[in-house]
């Protein structure tokens, strides 16, 4: 039997856009009556949410009879970090081409900004200091505001995508690059002769780095 399959998938990816959505109107529910701490955690929530139906939704494309897939979609769906960079691909995919690069830039400024107010935002916390963080004096309005316009924002997009898309079919070297470390990516890449390989292909009309990086590991192997 398979460890995760297609529909499981598709299913989970339907019931976490819902989450999403019932953890955004919580959300809005508390900025409302000025829980500010509370509605940015859950406001976040939704976002990861958003980012696990995301995750959940491409993965049915790819190779479930793989261990490996399985594993590395499981801790994805499991990791924080994650769920929340992958909340913004529909909105990219959604995305002008000529915006793309500017709408990718300030994802990633906002990506970090969420990973470092999440757990400030429910849990109080002793400094070396010894100052204790409490969140309600963290949490200012308008971030609390920002975030929930944020998670709403996410959520319009990966439903404007996700009910409306197939799930994509990937590739061996997509789904061999889905499964390594960025520490794993980054050895391959330093090998020596890479660089010659990767540039070979370029010069050949093969630019696609995920092809260059499976290619130059099987032939390595074989």
């Amino acid at each position: 039997m398979k460890d995760l399959s297609a529909e499981a998938l598709i299913k989970l990816s339907e019931a976490a856009l819902a989450n999403a959505d019932a953890l955004l109107q919580e959300a809005s529910s508390l900025l409302l009556s000025k829980h500010h701490a509370r509605a940015y955690f859950l406001a976040v929530t939704s976002i990861e949410e958003t980012g696990k139906a995301a995750i959940a939704f491409n993965a049915a494309g790819r190779n479930l009879d793989d261990q490996r897939i399985t594993k590395a979609v499981r801790n994805k769906l499991l990791n924080h970090k994650s769920k929340i960079i992958s909340a913004f691909g529909p909105s990219l995919h959604l995305t002008e081409k000529k915006n793309l690069s500017e709408a990718i830039e300030a994802a990633m400024e906002l990506i970090s900004d969420l990973r470092r107010g999440r757990e400030p935002s429910m849990y109080t916390e002793i400094l070396t200091d010894g100052t204790v963080r409490v969140p309600s004096e963290i949490v200012r309005p308008v971030a609390a505001k920002d975030v929930v316009r944020l998670a709403k924002h996410c959520l319009v997009r990966a439903k404007s995508y996700i009910p409306n898309n197939t799930s994509p079919q990937t590739s061996a070297a997509n789904d061999f690059f889905y499964t390594q470390s960025s520490a794993k990516i980054q050895e391959i890449m330093a090998h020596e002769q890479f660089s010659g390989f990767y540039l070979a292909r370029i010069k050949a009309g093969s630019p696609d780095l995920e092809e260059a990086i499976y290619e130059f590991v099987t032939r390595a192997a074989a």
